[in-house]
């Protein structure tokens, strides 16, 4: 039997988080039902206070799960690259799926992205679409269009690894090993390992994810924004320039 990992990382999540990945894993946990596969759940609070999750918001959690539900949690906010990184080293599935707590794509995005897996695929990567780029605030718009704009001009990746600030990736064992040699704490995380699977060689496939109706995303003040850019021009210089030298 083979194995999915689905890893969600937290820090403040919303007044109805617990039901809503309740509800998520319960639907995949169906879609698995006779596709030989059994689901794990790992969730790790990146640096809030502990108290906030509940014990019987957790138990909901493992119930969905069927008992295969791992919480982690640490002190200190390490960022969505670490807490990823802190997780993912900890799975020992044929796969892994990471998403937000929120499922802002939906459970079967999930499924869309396993199935890929299941199929060969070494990485996959939601690509988001128009409804995606409605429901973002000015400043987060900016930040998705320069991301690809840099992502081809500077980096060189293809045009369907561009979008690679979308909050859904899965990967095989060999993506694994791959995402582990990331360094990048921030948001920025998913660029530098997209970017190194690519330049190894791993199979890489984007597909199309849609945002759940009624979402509303958060926004990302310049402060981020600019540290951000910094981070990029990091692992520009780290895997693109610097071994030229």
């Amino acid at each position: 039997m083979q194995r999915l990992d689905i890893i969600l990382p937290l820090y403040h999540p919303h007044d109805n988080w617990a039901q809503c990945i309740a509800d998520a894993i319960r639907e995949l946990k169906v879609f698995l039902s006779d596709k030989n596969c059994e689901l794990h759940l790992y969730i790790t609070n990146d640096g809030y206070p502990v108290e906030f999750y509940k014990k019987e918001s957790l138990e909901l959690i493992n119930q969905a799960a069927g008992g295969n539900f791992h919480f982690l949690h640490y002190e200190k906010n390490g960022g969505k690259g670490f807490c990823l990184r802190h997780m993912i080293s900890r799975t020992e599935g044929d796969f892994v799926i990471y998403t937000d707590g929120d499922f802002p794509f939906g459970w079967l995005s999930v499924a869309n992205a396993f199935e890929l897996l299941r199929n060969g695929n070494d990485v996959v990567m939601g690509k988001r679409g128009v409804d995606y780029n409605n429901a973002l605030c000015s400043h987060r718009k900016i930040l998705s269009k320069g991301t690809r704009f840099l992502n081809k001009l500077l980096l060189g990746l293809p045009e369907e690894c561009l979008d690679t600030q979308a909050g859904l990736k899965g990967f095989n064992r060999k993506g694994k090993e791959i995402f582990l040699k990331t360094t990048v704490n921030t948001f920025i995380f998913d660029t530098e390992f997209i970017l190194l699977a690519w330049k190894n060689n791993l199979q890489i496939t984007a597909f199309p994810i849609q945002i759940r109706k009624g979402l509303h995303l958060s926004r990302m003040g310049y402060n981020i924004m600019l540290r951000e850019l910094m981070n990029f021009l990091k692992i520009l210089w780290k895997i693109r320039i610097k071994k030229h030298f």
